[in-house]
């Protein structure tokens, strides 16, 4: 059974026509004052840097015994992480509770002990970072969040926040890299909004948690396989995954299904369209997606990202997975009553904001009923794709 309908226009405009694409995008104006707050708190957090190598506290006990000039002068580097980093951030549709969230990644360059975990200690960063934050805060009306067990939160207002989660990375081999020619040639730096960053081991990237542990985890790893997704299936990708993120937005205030999870899948529903998905417009790529997300949300979903690490995305408790399983086949069907159960325009945006919200545009002239086929189909039934046996992809 072939489509009734084309939205296309629904989902990206026609020139200057309002679309669903256009409603999640964040306004320049917000993301300014994200920004603002960023380099703000930086700044904060560079200030009180010198206690560091001065105050015992900061260090494990074989670094507080030295004297303090013997030791390593610590200057935080930053990295914004995260969907803001990669270009993914999407506008919340519940505001509040949603939010908008900047990741900035505070680094600090140190020496590891013989047991392999850095010689700072990782709940007095976690104290730094909270004392130099604590006069900006009250000064901005800002609210500091201290629950988070990984990062530093400044809660900015009812819909925004910036997480401050605090990474370490061996100093030797940091400053043991230049920015030469030759070094940028041999692949050790990777070149990111036309900046080069050192490519360091994510083995040696570890994350501080307030409890007092380090656990490595390198968050640049996902950024450069999103890079990876939007080298081999283009911005589909990118487009695909802000459709899916609102549609979650859209179902549920909160849920258990992140973000890295529908990009994973979305990734996954692309693999399986083979390359055809190119010559698709965005609500064909929605609606072929949307068929394959029940059977990838019933099947295991590795975190592409980490494939030595077998970390798996969806390892929901069995409520949460049929929850989100009966959401994706709600959305998969009324993906299929828009395309293909209808050649009436106005049943096909109403399906289509039954599935992501009041976002998609009440413009139903934007949608062109296919005549070829419309007077003389009938609208066909609704038949799910079967559930596919799902496995870490990791090309391109």
């Amino acid at each position: 059974m072939g489509f009734l309908a084309k939205a296309s226009a629904l989902f990206v405009g026609l020139r200057v026509s309002a679309s669903y694409h256009q409603a999640l995008q964040v306004a320049d104006s917000r993301k300014s004052s994200l920004l603002d707050a960023r380099r703000d708190i930086r700044n904060a957090i560079r200030a009180s840097a010198a206690r560091i190598q001065i105050e015992d506290v900061f260090w494990e006990p074989a670094y507080a015994a030295r004297s303090a000039r013997s030791r390593p002068s610590i200057m935080p580097k930053f990295f914004t992480q995260g969907s803001f980093a990669y270009d993914l951030l999407v506008d919340p549709c519940h505001k509040p509770p949603q939010q908008l969230d900047l990741d900035d990644g505070m680094y600090v360059r140190v020496d590891y002990l013989e047991n392999g975990q850095p010689a700072l200690v990782a709940k007095t960063l976690f104290a730094l970072v909270e004392d130099a934050l604590r006069p900006l805060c009250r000064e901005r009306g800002w609210i500091l969040d201290t629950s988070k067990l990984t990062c530093v939160r400044v809660q900015l207002s009812r819909e925004s926040h910036v997480d401050i989660p605090i990474y370490s990375a061996p100093r030797e081999l940091a400053e043991s890299i230049s920015f030469g020619d030759a070094q940028i040639r041999s692949g050790q730096f990777a070149k990111r909004a036309g900046r080069f960053y050192a490519k360091l081991p994510s083995d040696q990237i570890m994350l501080a948690h307030r409890d007092g542990t380090w656990q490595q985890s390198d968050p640049l790893e996902l950024q450069k396989w999103v890079e990876a997704c939007v080298a081999r299936y283009g911005e589909d990708f990118r487009r695909a995954c802000r459709y899916f993120k609102g549609w979650r937005d859209h179902r549920w205030e909160h849920c258990c299904l992140s973000s890295i999870t529908i990009m994973a899948a979305v990734a996954e529903a692309l693999e399986q369209l083979n390359g055809t998905h190119r010559n698709l417009d965005d609500d064909r790529i929605a609606y072929e997606i949307a068929q394959r997300l029940p059977g990838i949300f019933r099947g295991e979903l590795l975190n592409p990202a980490f494939p030595g690490q077998r970390i798996v995305l969806n390892d929901w408790a069995d409520d949460d997975r049929t929850t989100v399983v009966k959401a994706a086949e709600a959305l998969a069907a009324d993906m299929h009553s828009a395309l293909k159960g209808t050649a009436n325009a106005d049943l096909v945006v109403q399906a289509l904001r039954r599935a992501f919200g009041e976002r998609i545009p009440y413009r139903p002239d934007m949608v062109e009923i296919l005549p070829t086929v419309a007077a003389t189909v009938a609208a066909e039934a609704p038949a799910l794709v079967p559930a596919p046996k799902v496995t870490n992809s990791t090309s391109g």
